[in-house]
Protein backbone atom coordinates (compact mmCIF):
# COMPACT_ATOMS: atom_id res chain seq x y z
CA UNK A 1 0.00 0.00 0.00
CA UNK A 2 1.19 3.57 -0.82
CA UNK A 3 1.71 5.37 2.39
CA UNK A 4 2.14 8.79 0.80
CA UNK A 5 2.41 10.95 4.21
CA UNK A 6 5.50 8.54 5.22
CA UNK A 7 6.70 9.21 1.83
CA UNK A 8 6.68 12.92 1.87
CA UNK A 9 8.16 12.71 5.56
CA UNK A 10 11.12 11.15 3.76
CA UNK A 11 11.76 12.96 1.42
CA UNK A 12 11.14 16.44 3.38
CA UNK A 13 8.67 17.64 0.55
CA UNK A 14 4.45 17.76 1.11
CA UNK A 15 3.12 17.33 -2.52
CA UNK A 16 0.05 19.86 -3.52
CA UNK A 17 -0.69 17.32 -6.20
CA UNK A 18 -0.48 13.91 -4.48
CA UNK A 19 -1.88 12.20 -7.78
CA UNK A 20 1.97 13.13 -8.91
CA UNK A 21 3.33 11.43 -6.07
CA UNK A 22 1.93 8.87 -6.63
CA UNK A 23 2.40 8.20 -10.40
CA UNK A 24 6.49 8.46 -9.70
CA UNK A 25 5.55 4.77 -7.96
CA UNK A 26 4.04 3.39 -10.85
CA UNK A 27 6.27 1.41 -12.96
CA UNK A 28 5.27 0.64 -16.79
CA UNK A 29 4.41 -2.90 -16.34
CA UNK A 30 1.45 -1.96 -13.83
CA UNK A 31 -0.06 0.59 -16.37
CA UNK A 32 0.02 -1.97 -19.45
CA UNK A 33 -1.96 -4.10 -17.75
CA UNK A 34 -4.41 -1.83 -15.76
CA UNK A 35 -4.16 1.50 -18.05
CA UNK A 36 -3.60 5.17 -16.69
CA UNK A 37 -0.05 7.08 -16.73
CA UNK A 38 3.23 5.59 -15.33
CA UNK A 39 6.61 7.08 -13.92
CA UNK A 40 8.74 6.57 -17.04
CA UNK A 41 8.75 10.46 -18.26
CA UNK A 42 9.02 11.49 -14.68
CA UNK A 43 12.35 9.65 -14.61
CA UNK A 44 13.04 11.48 -17.60
CA UNK A 45 12.24 14.99 -16.48
CA UNK A 46 13.54 13.80 -12.36
CA UNK A 47 17.17 12.86 -14.50
CA UNK A 48 17.57 16.24 -15.85
CA UNK A 49 16.43 18.50 -13.11
CA UNK A 50 18.70 16.21 -10.84
CA UNK A 51 21.97 17.24 -12.52
CA UNK A 52 20.95 20.59 -12.32
CA UNK A 53 20.38 20.24 -8.25
CA UNK A 54 23.76 18.23 -7.74
CA UNK A 55 25.70 20.81 -9.99
CA UNK A 56 24.50 23.59 -7.82
CA UNK A 57 25.52 21.69 -4.44
CA UNK A 58 28.72 21.42 -5.79
CA UNK A 59 29.22 25.09 -6.77
CA UNK A 60 27.74 25.78 -3.00
CA UNK A 61 30.54 23.70 -1.77
CA UNK A 62 33.39 24.52 -3.75
CA UNK A 63 32.37 27.69 -6.09
CA UNK A 64 32.37 31.85 -5.20
CA UNK A 65 32.56 34.74 -7.02
CA UNK A 66 35.17 37.23 -6.11
CA UNK A 67 37.26 40.52 -6.38
CA UNK A 68 39.98 39.34 -7.96
CA UNK A 69 42.17 41.68 -9.92
CA UNK A 70 44.00 38.81 -11.27
CA UNK A 71 42.95 40.28 -15.25
CA UNK A 72 43.28 44.06 -14.74
CA UNK A 73 44.80 43.70 -17.69
CA UNK A 74 41.27 43.54 -19.70
CA UNK A 75 40.75 46.72 -17.47
CA UNK A 76 37.50 45.21 -16.22
CA UNK A 77 36.10 47.72 -13.48
CA UNK A 78 35.11 46.16 -10.29
CA UNK A 79 35.46 42.27 -11.56
CA UNK A 80 33.21 39.62 -9.81
CA UNK A 81 34.40 36.32 -11.39
CA UNK A 82 33.51 33.18 -10.47
CA UNK A 83 36.16 31.15 -9.06
CA UNK A 84 36.13 26.88 -7.90
CA UNK A 85 37.97 24.54 -6.11
CA UNK A 86 38.54 22.39 -8.46
CA UNK A 87 38.42 22.03 -12.79
CA UNK A 88 35.27 21.38 -14.99
CA UNK A 89 37.68 17.51 -15.43
CA UNK A 90 37.04 17.01 -11.75
CA UNK A 91 33.68 18.21 -11.17
CA UNK A 92 32.00 16.09 -14.16
CA UNK A 93 34.06 12.72 -12.30
CA UNK A 94 32.37 14.61 -8.65
CA UNK A 95 29.16 14.58 -10.72
CA UNK A 96 29.33 11.08 -12.15
CA UNK A 97 29.90 9.49 -9.00
CA UNK A 98 26.81 11.48 -7.39
CA UNK A 99 24.32 10.08 -9.82
CA UNK A 100 24.95 6.75 -11.07
CA UNK A 101 23.36 4.20 -11.23
CA UNK A 102 24.30 2.72 -8.36
CA UNK A 103 24.54 5.62 -6.48
CA UNK A 104 20.88 6.41 -6.40
CA UNK A 105 20.47 2.69 -5.74
CA UNK A 106 22.02 2.82 -2.73
CA UNK A 107 20.36 5.83 -1.76
CA UNK A 108 16.74 3.86 -2.38
CA UNK A 109 17.94 1.51 -0.12
CA UNK A 110 18.87 3.96 2.45
CA UNK A 111 15.56 5.58 2.18
CA UNK A 112 13.56 2.20 1.55
CA UNK A 113 11.31 3.35 -0.84
CA UNK A 114 11.33 1.00 -3.42
CA UNK A 115 8.87 -1.40 -1.05
CA UNK A 116 6.25 1.32 -2.20
CA UNK A 117 6.33 0.22 -6.24
CA UNK A 118 3.55 -0.47 -7.93
CA UNK A 119 4.28 -3.16 -10.41
CA UNK A 120 2.63 -5.22 -12.63
CA UNK A 121 2.15 -8.86 -12.36
CA UNK A 122 5.65 -9.76 -13.88
CA UNK A 123 7.63 -7.40 -11.99
CA UNK A 124 6.64 -8.51 -8.56
CA UNK A 125 6.90 -12.08 -9.67
CA UNK A 126 10.92 -11.33 -10.03
CA UNK A 127 11.12 -9.04 -7.56
CA UNK A 128 11.88 -6.00 -9.82
CA UNK A 129 11.84 -3.59 -6.87
CA UNK A 130 14.87 -4.74 -5.76
CA UNK A 131 16.79 -4.43 -9.39
CA UNK A 132 19.27 -1.68 -9.25
CA UNK A 133 18.20 -0.13 -12.45
CA UNK A 134 14.56 0.29 -10.85
CA UNK A 135 15.44 1.48 -7.63
CA UNK A 136 17.34 4.44 -10.11
CA UNK A 137 14.10 4.92 -12.28
CA UNK A 138 12.07 5.37 -9.23
CA UNK A 139 14.66 7.75 -7.94
CA UNK A 140 14.17 9.90 -10.83
CA UNK A 141 10.91 9.80 -10.55
CA UNK A 142 10.21 11.61 -7.12
CA UNK A 143 12.56 13.94 -8.29
CA UNK A 144 10.73 15.04 -11.65
CA UNK A 145 7.13 14.72 -9.55
CA UNK A 146 8.89 17.26 -7.58
CA UNK A 147 10.02 18.72 -10.25
CA UNK A 148 6.72 19.48 -11.82
CA UNK A 149 4.76 19.84 -8.78
CA UNK A 150 6.64 22.94 -7.26
CA UNK A 151 6.27 24.12 -10.64
CA UNK A 152 10.42 23.77 -11.04
CA UNK A 153 11.21 25.69 -8.03
CA UNK A 154 14.98 24.93 -7.62
CA UNK A 155 15.00 25.53 -4.12
CA UNK A 156 12.47 23.02 -3.32
CA UNK A 157 14.29 20.41 -6.06
CA UNK A 158 17.63 21.06 -4.61
CA UNK A 159 16.23 20.20 -0.58
CA UNK A 160 14.83 17.35 -1.87
CA UNK A 161 17.82 15.94 -3.51
CA UNK A 162 19.80 16.74 -0.67
CA UNK A 163 17.43 14.57 1.20
CA UNK A 164 17.43 11.69 -0.70
CA UNK A 165 21.38 11.63 -1.33
CA UNK A 166 23.63 11.52 1.61
CA UNK A 167 26.28 14.18 0.10
CA UNK A 168 27.72 14.70 3.12
CA UNK A 169 29.10 11.22 3.33
CA UNK A 170 30.22 11.74 -0.34
CA UNK A 171 32.56 14.86 0.49
CA UNK A 172 33.59 14.12 3.79
CA UNK A 173 37.21 13.26 4.06
CA UNK A 174 36.87 11.08 6.61
CA UNK A 175 33.60 9.44 5.87
CA UNK A 176 35.69 5.90 7.07
CA UNK A 177 35.72 7.08 10.38
CA UNK A 178 32.04 8.23 10.96
CA UNK A 179 28.88 5.47 11.88
CA UNK A 180 26.23 5.97 9.04
CA UNK A 181 23.73 6.88 11.73
CA UNK A 182 20.49 7.48 9.02
CA UNK A 183 21.23 3.79 8.36
CA UNK A 184 21.16 2.25 11.89
CA UNK A 185 18.13 4.56 12.39
CA UNK A 186 16.51 3.32 9.57
CA UNK A 187 17.32 -0.32 9.94
CA UNK A 188 16.25 -0.19 13.54
CA UNK A 189 12.78 0.88 12.57
CA UNK A 190 12.01 -0.86 9.92
CA UNK A 191 12.99 -4.53 11.92
CA UNK A 192 11.42 -2.90 15.13
CA UNK A 193 8.29 -1.08 14.01
CA UNK A 194 8.03 -2.53 10.58
CA UNK A 195 8.01 1.32 9.09
CA UNK A 196 10.56 3.98 8.11
CA UNK A 197 11.67 6.71 10.63
CA UNK A 198 9.34 9.58 10.71
CA UNK A 199 11.59 12.33 10.44
CA UNK A 200 10.16 15.91 9.57
CA UNK A 201 11.89 18.62 8.20
CA UNK A 202 11.36 22.62 9.50
CA UNK A 203 12.66 25.47 8.40
CA UNK A 204 15.48 26.20 5.99
CA UNK A 205 16.80 29.66 4.40
CA UNK A 206 17.76 31.15 1.42
CA UNK A 207 20.56 29.72 -0.36
CA UNK A 208 23.57 31.97 -2.07
CA UNK A 209 26.02 30.52 -4.17
CA UNK A 210 29.34 30.85 -1.59
CA UNK A 211 27.73 32.81 1.13
CA UNK A 212 27.54 30.58 4.64
CA UNK A 213 24.37 29.64 6.53
CA UNK A 214 24.58 31.53 9.93
CA UNK A 215 22.81 30.66 13.25
CA UNK A 216 22.27 33.84 15.29
CA UNK A 217 20.31 32.04 17.91
CA UNK A 218 21.27 28.86 20.19
CA UNK A 219 18.07 27.33 19.07
CA UNK A 220 18.47 26.81 15.89
CA UNK A 221 16.76 29.44 13.89
CA UNK A 222 18.71 30.06 10.66
CA UNK A 223 19.63 26.53 10.02
CA UNK A 224 18.04 23.54 8.79
CA UNK A 225 16.26 21.47 11.60
CA UNK A 226 15.36 17.61 11.77
CA UNK A 227 13.36 16.31 14.11
CA UNK A 228 12.24 12.67 15.28
CA UNK A 229 9.65 12.09 17.66
CA UNK A 230 9.73 8.64 19.81
CA UNK A 231 7.92 7.50 22.61
CA UNK A 232 6.74 10.94 22.71
CA UNK A 233 10.68 12.35 23.15
CA UNK A 234 11.85 14.93 20.47
CA UNK A 235 15.34 14.66 19.16
CA UNK A 236 16.06 17.40 17.10
CA UNK A 237 18.90 17.83 14.49
CA UNK A 238 20.65 20.89 12.90
CA UNK A 239 22.41 21.42 9.77
CA UNK A 240 23.71 23.34 6.56
CA UNK A 241 20.79 21.24 4.75
CA UNK A 242 17.90 18.94 5.80
CA UNK A 243 20.44 15.88 4.86
CA UNK A 244 23.17 17.53 7.52
CA UNK A 245 20.44 17.93 10.03
CA UNK A 246 19.00 14.38 9.58
CA UNK A 247 22.47 13.02 10.52
CA UNK A 248 22.64 14.80 13.41
CA UNK A 249 18.96 13.86 14.38
CA UNK A 250 19.75 10.09 13.81
CA UNK A 251 23.04 10.11 15.65
CA UNK A 252 21.19 11.33 18.80
CA UNK A 253 18.77 9.04 18.65
CA UNK A 254 20.45 6.59 17.79
CA UNK A 255 22.56 7.02 20.77
CA UNK A 256 19.38 6.90 22.84
CA UNK A 257 18.42 3.90 21.41
CA UNK A 258 21.61 2.60 23.05
CA UNK A 259 21.73 4.13 26.13
CA UNK A 260 18.25 2.96 27.13
CA UNK A 261 18.09 -0.65 26.23
CA UNK A 262 16.75 -0.47 23.14
CA UNK A 263 20.22 -1.86 21.03
CA UNK A 264 21.34 -5.04 22.36
CA UNK A 265 24.39 -4.86 20.56
CA UNK A 266 24.62 -2.85 17.53
CA UNK A 267 26.88 -5.74 15.46
CA UNK A 268 23.83 -8.26 16.42
CA UNK A 269 21.33 -5.45 15.89
CA UNK A 270 23.00 -5.32 12.04
CA UNK A 271 23.48 -8.89 10.58
CA UNK A 272 21.84 -10.83 13.18
CA UNK A 273 24.06 -14.17 14.59
CA UNK A 274 27.48 -14.50 13.18
CA UNK A 275 27.21 -17.04 10.29
CA UNK A 276 30.27 -18.79 9.07
CA UNK A 277 29.04 -19.33 5.51
CA UNK A 278 27.81 -15.76 5.67
CA UNK A 279 30.83 -14.52 7.42
CA UNK A 280 32.70 -12.42 4.95
CA UNK A 281 29.25 -11.11 3.81
CA UNK A 282 28.34 -10.08 7.66
CA UNK A 283 31.91 -8.08 7.95
CA UNK A 284 31.36 -6.20 4.53
CA UNK A 285 27.84 -5.11 6.10
CA UNK A 286 28.92 -4.07 8.79
CA UNK A 287 32.24 -1.92 7.21
CA UNK A 288 29.55 -0.39 5.08
CA UNK A 289 27.43 0.79 8.18
CA UNK A 290 30.71 1.92 9.16
CA UNK A 291 30.40 0.31 12.91
CA UNK A 292 33.74 -1.35 11.81
CA UNK A 293 36.66 -0.33 9.97
CA UNK A 294 37.56 -1.99 6.35
CA UNK A 295 38.36 -6.17 7.17
CA UNK A 296 42.02 -6.24 5.51
CA UNK A 297 43.16 -9.67 4.77
CA UNK A 298 46.36 -11.01 3.58
CA UNK A 299 46.75 -14.23 1.42
CA UNK A 300 49.37 -16.46 1.10
CA UNK A 301 49.92 -20.02 -0.89
CA UNK A 302 52.00 -22.81 0.32
CA UNK A 303 51.93 -26.21 0.23
CA UNK A 304 51.04 -29.22 2.94
CA UNK A 305 52.88 -31.63 3.83
CA UNK A 306 51.73 -33.97 0.67
CA UNK A 307 52.54 -31.19 -1.83
CA UNK A 308 48.92 -30.38 -2.13
CA UNK A 309 47.87 -25.88 -2.39
CA UNK A 310 47.73 -24.77 1.03
CA UNK A 311 46.14 -21.46 0.94
CA UNK A 312 46.44 -19.11 4.29
CA UNK A 313 44.12 -15.84 5.01
CA UNK A 314 44.94 -13.43 8.03
CA UNK A 315 41.87 -11.30 8.47
CA UNK A 316 42.38 -7.97 10.85
CA UNK A 317 39.61 -5.94 11.82
CA UNK A 318 41.18 -2.72 13.51
CA UNK A 319 38.63 -2.65 16.48
CA UNK A 320 39.51 -6.45 17.43
CA UNK A 321 43.04 -5.54 18.47
CA UNK A 322 44.57 -8.71 16.63
CA UNK A 323 44.39 -10.67 13.61
CA UNK A 324 42.92 -14.04 12.78
CA UNK A 325 44.59 -16.62 10.55
CA UNK A 326 43.14 -19.79 9.07
CA UNK A 327 44.90 -22.76 6.80
CA UNK A 328 42.45 -24.09 4.23
CA UNK A 329 42.75 -26.00 0.41
CA UNK A 330 40.76 -23.35 -0.95
CA UNK A 331 41.27 -19.64 -1.20
CA UNK A 332 37.54 -18.64 -0.07
CA UNK A 333 37.17 -21.07 2.91
CA UNK A 334 40.30 -20.07 4.46
CA UNK A 335 38.84 -16.59 4.15
CA UNK A 336 35.43 -17.29 5.53
CA UNK A 337 37.16 -19.04 8.73
CA UNK A 338 39.08 -16.28 9.51
CA UNK A 339 36.18 -13.88 8.40
CA UNK A 340 33.96 -15.49 11.28
CA UNK A 341 36.58 -15.94 13.83
CA UNK A 342 36.72 -11.89 13.68
CA UNK A 343 32.76 -11.58 13.78
CA UNK A 344 33.40 -13.69 16.66
CA UNK A 345 35.82 -11.46 18.61
CA UNK A 346 33.56 -8.08 17.62
CA UNK A 347 30.93 -9.82 19.98
CA UNK A 348 33.04 -10.99 22.78
CA UNK A 349 32.49 -15.29 21.95
CA UNK A 350 35.45 -15.93 20.67
CA UNK A 351 37.39 -18.90 22.69
CA UNK A 352 40.77 -18.49 21.99
CA UNK A 353 42.29 -22.46 22.24
CA UNK A 354 45.60 -21.91 23.58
Amino acid sequence: MLELGTIEQTIGYTFTNKDLLQQAFVRKSYSSENGGQNNEVLEFIGDKALDLAVIRIMMERFGVITEDKEFSEFKLRNPKYFQTKFDEGKFTDIKQDLVKKKALSNAMDALGLNQYLIMGKGDINQNRQNDVSVKEDLFEAIIGAVALDSDWNLDTITDVAENMIDFNAYFNNDIDDCQNYVGLVQEWYQSNKNLLPPYQYLGGTERTIGEPFYNPHENGSGLYKCQLVFEGKHFNGYGNSNAEAREQCAEIFYNWLQNNGYIIDPILEAIGEPDETEAIRQLNELYQKKLISKPIYTFKQDYDDYGDIEWRCECLVEENGRSFCNYAGSKKIAQRMSAFESLLDLIGVYEDNE
